[in-house]
């Protein structure tokens, strides 16, 4: 009746010739919003139908939509309209002139809250008319701008590639002293069938009908609604598509190539070997991979990562004096370097205490895009949001040069460089993950991407980056750069929302849903998760939607059961992946997007230098188990995790 009804008054408003009611929005922007062209974000006003793409919709965000800088540089959107939906990982948006009030909205710890018929919010699958779980919170760092500050609703777990979503707002959301939001006069000509001189909202309008139905469903008058809205996620077959084309290429690439290694460095103290140099890599960069302005991925005709020869990579290694009198061959770990770090991190006093535990070999090298030699890049995507390629899908580099160096490890390094005389000290079969902090947010990528190695070790890691980064304790740095090009508040919100999209490509928020079972042709991947509470610089949030979307179990006993994830008792049987919590004592950080304090002794660094997690590692690694090693929970302040 609804759907009707509505192509009936579409088709007498339209006869009517000039009574379209107009609407106060400019004609490029979102005609649902009211105080920001781009809200509220993401949405169908910008996106047309293209039957070329898997969810037949493209995104056509309109030229002066997007944030402009204080240089005047208006935000080009041509790179974000290849997509065929938005991020499956970025928060929804909306703002309101005189800014919202956070009473009464789902709050994180209890996102049951938000599945409730009286939720002032919803989220709705359209493809599968389900509610969405999610939390609801306002932007706390913006509450000197009221009108740019952001109303933010953030599922639990990843949304499907692919589907069509709704999200909604209701009169139960209150202005931000208290009173009655308004309405929106886009969401209003929709919902009581009003011709408008908008063309966006217009082009809308065809579809809207199932957002009302949706409503109606969930058990909510379309008259209770201040403004509802769609948008389509991209496809995973979107998202996917450079790294598939990127990892096949690079692996035919390395079969006919003769890797070239060379020694910079070869040293033995304090009981470790440690050498450097470089090792060649297929290169998909242009400017030869040089750290220049305007470095980005090189593509072909069909818009895919082109390669373009090979380029030397760094990589730094350790290998512990026990390899050597060693029954048997040892094993090797890649180590995944932190933020904006480099491969020497892989030798570092931690990754040396730790490989002696294991008696296995560690190497890294350089995550390209987000290693200290992209800093200028980053910066200049912080001060120009069109540059976002030369940091996000620089990335992409990052993890290609990763195949690459395990595929040395497996054959120049095992035979010719971790030897002592005739004798290799390195199993080629035995070649593990382990990234800590940015290493282990990038190890969901490596370990979806790299087509041979099996177990990973994720330390103190999460997804998404649009859920981590106003919360973290390094944020306000990166923030400050930012908010010195972007000023008002709502456009540092949706920057960070367009970086998202870009992410998506190689950070864990593209692959959380599929590494586990095995991403685009690569094997199943094991994965152990361990965090530590309260964690001031990748925020627990954020590990927890890691994990819910994973859907993998809380090794028990644990010192607390998260919302929307199960507590197993240990052991994890031989093949599952699983998340392990300690608690190093520290307070509870902001429920808020604030930054966390820095607290001391630090909560990000207190499972890498915790004797249970070393033994729980050599466990995994070994046997395939994940194995509680604390005495009874991980309280490790008690002495739990010796």
């Amino acid at each position: 009746m609804r759907v009707a009804l509505s192509v009936a008054l579409v088709t007498i408003l339209v006869g009517c010739g000039n009574n379209d009611t107009g609407l106060p929005v400019a004609a490029n922007c979102n005609p649902l919003g009211m105080s920001h062209c781009m809200v509220p974000w993401p949405s169908s006003a910008f996106e047309v139908d293209d039957e070329t793409t898997v969810t037949k919709r493209r995104l056509a965000i309109p030229e002066g939509t997007l944030m402009t800088n204080i240089d005047g540089i208006a935000t080009d959107p041509a790179g974000w309209n290849t997509a065929d939906g938005f991020s499956a990982a970025a928060p929804m948006v909306m703002a309101f002139p005189d800014g919202v009030s956070a009473d009464g909205l789902p709050p994180q710890d209890n996102m049951e809250h938000s599945m409730a018929v009286d939720s002032p919010t919803m989220v709705i699958d359209l493809t599968t008319g389900e509610r969405v779980a999610h939390f609801a919170e306002i932007d706390a760092q913006a509450a000197d701008q009221p009108g740019s500050q952001a109303l933010f609703l953030r599922p639990a777990a990843r949304l499907i590639g692919g589907h069509r979503y709704a999200a909604v707002i209701t009169n139960k959301v209150k202005a931000r002293d208290g009173g009655e939001l308004p309405v929106s006069p886009g969401f209003a000509a929709l919902r009581d069938g009003k011709h408008t001189d908008h063309a966006l909202l217009e082009a809308m309008r065809p579809r809207f009908a199932d957002v009302l139905d949706a409503i109606d469903a969930a058990g909510i008058s379309a008259d209770d609604v201040i403004v509802a809205w769609d948008f389509t996620v991209a496809s995973d077959a979107n998202v996917h598509r450079d790294m598939i084309a990127a990892r096949d290429r690079a692996v035919a690439a390395l079969a006919t190539h003769p890797q070239k290694v060379t020694i910079v460095t070869d040293a033995t103290a304090d009981g470790f070997r440690r050498i450097t140099g470089t090792l060649d890599a297929p290169l998909f960069l242009t400017q030869d991979g040089k750290i220049t302005p305007g470095t980005k991925i090189a593509r072909d005709a069909d818009g895919l990562p082109a390669l373009q020869g090979f380029y030397q990579i760094p990589f730094s290694a350790i290998i512990p004096a026990c390899a050597s009198t060693a029954l048997a061959p040892v094993g090797m770990v890649i180590y995944g370097h932190g933020l904006l770090g480099d491969s020497t991190e892989a030798t570092g006093g931690v990754q040396r205490a730790t490989a002696n535990e294991l008696c296995m070999a560690f190497v890294g090298t350089d995550m390209r895009g987000m290693s200290e030699q992209d800093l200028p890049a980053v910066a200049r995507a912080l001060n120009e949001v069109s540059k976002a390629d030369e940091v996000m899908e620089v990335i992409e580099q990052g993890l290609v040069n990763h195949i690459a160096l395990v595929r040395a490890m497996r054959t120049t390094f095992a035979t010719d460089i971790f030897v002592e005389g005739q004798k290799s000290l390195v199993d080629p079969a035995k070649v593990f993950y382990y990234g800590l902090s940015q290493g282990a947010i990038m190890g969901t990528g490596v370990m979806a991407w790299e087509p041979t190695v099996i177990k990973g070790v994720l330390g103190v890691g999460a997804a998404n980056y649009s859920m981590l980064l106003d919360r973290s304790a390094d944020w306000p740095t990166y923030r400050a750069i930012l908010s010195g090009a972007y000023p008002d508040a709502l456009d540092i919100t949706l920057a960070v929302s367009l970086f998202q999209m870009r992410w998506d490509k190689t950070e864990g928020s593209g692959v959380t849903q599929s590494v586990l079972l095995g991403n685009e042709g690569n094997p199943p991947k094991q994965l152990l998760l361990q965090i530590a509470l309260s964690d001031e610089q990748v925020p627990n949030v954020g590990s927890y939607w890691w994990a819910r979307t994973m859907k993998v179990p809380v090794v028990g006993p644990s010192p607390t059961q998260p919302w929307g994830l199960v507590v197993q008792q240990s052991p994890i049987v031989q093949g599952a992946s699983a998340l392990v919590i300690m608690d190093g004592g520290a307070a509870a950080p902001p429920t808020t997007n604030l930054p966390a304090p820095a607290v001391e002794p630090s909560m990000h660094d207190l499972t890498r230098t915790q004797a249970a997690t070393r033994r729980q590692i050599k466990d995994f690694f070994g046997t395939g188990t994940i194995v509680n090693e604390c005495a009874g929970a991980c309280t490790c302040q008690s002495g739990a995790c010796n």
